[in-house]
């Protein structure tokens, strides 16, 4: 009989737990409360939008609300390094944002809809730690950091205390922020080289903007255009998502 010293066993283990895989996932978004401001709400040339002060409702000038839920989209090459280690580059797609907020302009009543369509891309390096395998399920834990970049298109304010069809339309826009995120989740093995994550995230994307532009203005009276300076919002969300994970 041929003897095989357990560190052997060991490092032969741990030589089988490394290399690379694809990840490729899907799920949904549930963003965070947020409010459309200016960028600043004491620009003059252009104009600001809303202007600084309490509104309607007395809060801070601006439109409340946010994102609504939405699909995002998960792809991911990524390498495990140890049995407890493992690393991603991520691509993460939101192509369906949609947003559905309530401003407060004064002496314009309490409903006062906003909306507008958009999609954000970003790009993460992220680092999971696995925990020890539990009833063949494995937890984990991870961060990352990354960019974003966010596209808005234009922004309807309806104001139906003048009329059905007041409305004011802003310009939209793209822009780049910092973004990070945190997740946690649990591994379950499918086959020898594929695995089902089951994820919670908490996501950053930084600052959604929209440029100064020409704005439309409908009224009973008539029609006309003004220069607007830009807005911004937060999108900050929470998601679950399924991927599968295939080791090569």
């Amino acid at each position: 009989m041929i003897a095989v010293s357990p560190s052997a066993v060991w490092a032969e283990s741990e030589e089988q737990t490394r290399g690379p895989y694809l990840r490729l996932g899907a799920g949904m978004q549930w963003p965070e409360s947020s409010v459309i401001e200016d960028q600043s709400c004491s620009s003059i040339n252009p104009p600001a939008l809303f202007g600084c002060g309490p509104g309607e409702d007395g809060r801070s000038l601006g439109a409340y609300g946010g994102f609504d839920q939405s699909p995002l989209v998960d792809a991911a090459v990524g390498y495990r390094w140890a049995s407890w280690l493992r690393t991603e580059a991520l691509l993460n797609w939101s192509p369906q944002l949609s947003l559905s907020s309530n401003s407060n302009f004064l002496s314009r009543g309490s409903n006062q809809p906003v909306s507008a369509s958009g999609n954000a891309l970003a790009g993460f390096g992220v680092v999971y730690v696995d925990g020890p395998e539990l009833a063949t399920v494995r937890p984990y834990i991870g961060a990352g950091l990354g960019a974003a970049s966010t596209s808005l298109g234009q922004v309807t304010y309806r104001i139906p205390a003048i009329s059905s069809d007041a409305v004011t339309v802003t310009s939209g826009g793209s822009s780049t922020s910092f973004a990070y995120l945190l997740t946690a989740g649990v591994s379950i093995p499918v086959s020898e080289t594929l695995d089902l994550d089951l994820a919670y995230r908490w996501t950053d994307l930084g600052t959604v903007k929209t440029n100064a532009g020409s704005a439309k203005i409908v009224r009973p009276a008539g029609r006309s255009n003004l220069k607007i300076a830009g807005t911004q919002i937060d999108l900050q969300s929470q998601s679950v998502l399924a991927s599968l994970r295939f080791r090569f």
